[in-house]
């Protein structure tokens, strides 16, 4: 059974973590009615905890492919489950030719796409530099960017804690977001065009901080 069908069919699974998140962090979400129910979309959410990938995907009906740390992938058990859901691997230092064709083939097959266009987790809580591969995989695929604002999550599983705090989780799933079309003479007026749409993009996260 190939992981594009597993990932497809886990929306039978979602209500177990959605009762564990209910009744340990009294979550809300807010906006689900902005996430296209079909076509390519990057959910493009603030990083700051362990919760993020899934506490995301659980406010919406939609199921997607996510980014997860490359070296979860060697720990065999957790490399099946997070496979399970859709993910695929991407590594922190250094540039994966690899995980960005995957994300342009979920695109490109009309998928939604999680992508964090921070990176790695905050350290403080707070958004923090960002880095361009958001706007240059919507750009190449056409894809709607739906920015998501997680509030709680940092306290409620910062990186720094080996175990979660029963801390109240909102989630707000902003309106969906086009970039233009546009024709680049160098790459620096292409690399500050893509700094310029992630930076609104941020912004957006950023409304609910």
């Amino acid at each position: 059974m190939s992981i594009v069908y597993l990932a497809m069919n886990v929306t039978f699974f979602r209500w177990i973590p959605l009762l564990y998140f209910k009744i340990f962090h009294r979550v809300k979400f807010y906006g689900c009615e902005n996430v296209p129910d079909s076509g390519p979309v990057v959910i493009a959410p603030n990083h700051i905890s362990f919760y993020d990938p899934v506490i995301v995907a659980i406010g919406i009906k939609r199921d997607m492919e996510f980014m997860a740390w490359d070296r979860l992938f060697s720990i065999p058990i957790l490399n099946r489950a997070i496979r399970f859901f859709g993910a695929f691997p991407v590594g922190l230092t250094k540039f994966d030719k690899s995980t960005y064709v995957n994300a342009l083939k979920a695109l490109s097959n009309g998928h939604a796409l999680m992508l964090f266009p921070e990176g790695g987790r905050s350290v403080d809580g707070k958004i923090k530099e960002c880095k361009l591969g958001l706007a240059r995989i919507v750009f190449k695929t056409n894809a709607q960017i739906v920015p998501v604002t997680i509030v709680g999550a940092y306290e409620a599983w910062p990186r720094h804690k080996k175990l979660p705090r029963p801390r109240r989780i909102v989630v707000y799933y902003h309106k969906p977001m086009t970039i233009e079309k546009r024709e680049f003479h160098d790459m620096k007026t292409r690399n500050e065009f893509f700094a310029k749409v992630t930076n609104q993009v941020m912004e957006v996260i950023g409304s609910k901080l």
